[in-house]
């Protein structure tokens, strides 16, 4: 084995935080993760200690680095990036103030819905910041906080996002990349802190929690001793400040390169195009990236494996073994026009709180293998309807890319191609966004001259494209599932299932 340089990645996700071992040319050499489960205490609240996040990074660091066979002193540098938005709030000794608030979290409904409903306020969110708040936006969850939990805010000494509380627990540093500030109160003009956005979401006394905002290529810290003896990581290595988790995995993808479409199935269903314009519409957020000329138009919802878990569990599915067999039994089945569908909006829709998770064309020959089908393709669904807002200002290149888990099953993959009608490639590399936390720590010490040279290391394993005597099929679905989402609206608005 190579004597080195070696580049940990980080990768932090809802539920499972991800590290791996690169060698100098970014080749993973191994692979482990840390569970770190979510709390619901009632209904609406989706939580995480922030003791329970660090534990799950240090599982992953160590036993990544012990089942590597590296020598640990050949590490060179250290990215981190995770699952954006939701609220992390630390202490002046860097403490969790509370569990962290997730971005599958509801509670903040009303004070989105207050705000949604306020063309002036809605208007100048999108305006400044490049994007109208959602579920988990931290504008509503801090707004909800300050109305519910004041004594939060009072204990608190910075809003970090997820990757950041990683950091921060692996070197003493408060702070935060501009992928992550941008989707809370950063101006997308000036990339400078707004007042202003502090303001209309009614939490300017908040001010002072803001950190201070780097590059994600950016050196900002090096390991502590302490954190040191927890991950086997040197003492006194870098770590670069890493990015929100879209970004990175458009990096480890590829696809970060302008006008390249990046399509992610993992927590949230994810659709991204690397842009230097600065189109904003409710429909996306426009966020800064990794580096300082270039953005990503993102639109999301959490539509993709929450959903796919809630199923899973709701039959009981637990092993592998169960949910491979489940999954062949699916994937046999004959396109036809009496499979069931689904609309995914179980944890949230894009047409905000009222919306909910509905089977449609249920029949008594229907078997759990139908659901699971008629899953997927709400999932895939997504894609398309997400992918058609952005089209209102964007274009992009025939081949976009895919990944995130459920992007693992080429039976996804192809759907999702299906779907589009367009050509879909998955990367090699499953776990991309640790290759572009990684990517961007060699940018930081100088190992790779910039961030571009790492773009052509990813490697694409297959490739999808529509198959033209299905084209009907796919179409009359897409139909039937915008059909079936503008009949149901005035149901969902008038049947209150708030609490």
């Amino acid at each position: 084995m190579a004597s080195g340089p070696y580049f940990v990645g980080i990768d932090a996700g809802q539920t499972v935080t991800k590290a791996v071992v690169h060698d100098s040319a970014l080749k993973p050499l191994s692979v482990a993760r840390g569970a770190s489960p979510l709390q619901k205490p009632q209904a609406r609240f989706v939580e995480r200690s922030h003791d329970d996040l660090w534990a799950a990074a240090t599982t992953a660091i160590r036993t990544a680095i012990e089942s590597s066979g590296v020598d640990p002193s050949n590490i060179a540098g250290v990215g981190i990036t995770g699952h954006g938005d939701g609220l992390h709030l630390v202490d002046s000794d860097g403490v969790g103030v509370g569990p962290a608030i997730t971005a599958v979290d509801s509670r903040a409904w009303r004070e989105m819905d207050d705000i949604l409903s306020d063309p002036d306020r809605s208007e100048t969110i999108l305006r400044i910041s490049g994007q109208v708040p959602f579920l988990g936006s931290p504008g509503v969850i801090l707004a909800w906080t300050a109305k519910n939990e004041p004594e939060r805010i009072t204990q608190a000494h910075a809003i970090l996002g997820c990757k950041d509380v990683l950091r921060l627990r692996l070197t003493g540093h408060i702070g935060t990349d501009f992928s992550d500030a941008s989707g809370t109160f950063l101006d997308n003009q000036t990339k400078a802190w707004s007042d202003e956005l502090l303001d209309v979401y009614g939490v300017s006394h908040a001010k002072h929690l803001l950190p201070s905002v780097h590059l994600g290529s950016d050196v900002v810290a090096s390991v502590s001793s302490e954190a040191a003896r927890e991950t086997m990581l040197p003492e006194g290595i870098p770590v670069v400040a890493g990015s929100h988790d879209v970004h990175a995995a458009a990096l480890g993808m590829g696809a970060l390169r302008e006008s390249m479409l990046t399509l992610i199935a993992g927590s949230f269903t994810i659709n991204a195009v690397t842009t230097s314009a600065e189109a904003v519409h409710p429909s996306w957020q426009n966020r800064w990236s990794i580096t300082p000329d270039l953005r990503m138009a993102m639109s999301t919802s959490a539509t993709a494996s929450t959903t796919l878990e809630w199923f899973l569990g709701a039959f009981r599915i637990r092993s592998t073994e169960e949910r491979n067999t489940l999954l062949d039994e699916a994937t046999r089945l004959e396109l036809s026009d009496d499979l069931p569908l689904l609309i995914p909006y179980l944890y949230a829709s894009p047409y905000g709180e009222a919306p909910s998770g509905t089977f449609l064309g249920l029949r008594s020959w229907h078997t759990p293998a139908h659901l699971l089908r008629a899953t997927l393709e709400g999932i895939a669904w997504m894609h398309v309807w997400h992918t058609r807002e952005l089209s209102r200002s964007f274009s992009w290149h025939p081949q976009a890319r895919l990944g995130g888990g459920i992007a693992n099953s080429p039976f996804y993959s192809d759907m999702v191609a299906q779907a589009l009608g367009l050509d879909i490639e998955v990367v090699l590399n499953e776990e991309s966004g640790c290759f572009g936390a990684a990517a961007m720590a060699a940018v930081g010490v100088g190992h790779f001259g910039s961030l571009d040279e790492t773009l052509n290391l990813a490697s694409v394993e297959r490739r999808h494209s529509p198959r033209p005597e299905d084209v009907d099929y796919w179409k009359s679905r897409s139909e039937l599932f915008d059909s079936a989402v503008e009949r149901l609206m005035p149901l969902w608005k008038s049947w209150n299932q708030g609490s």
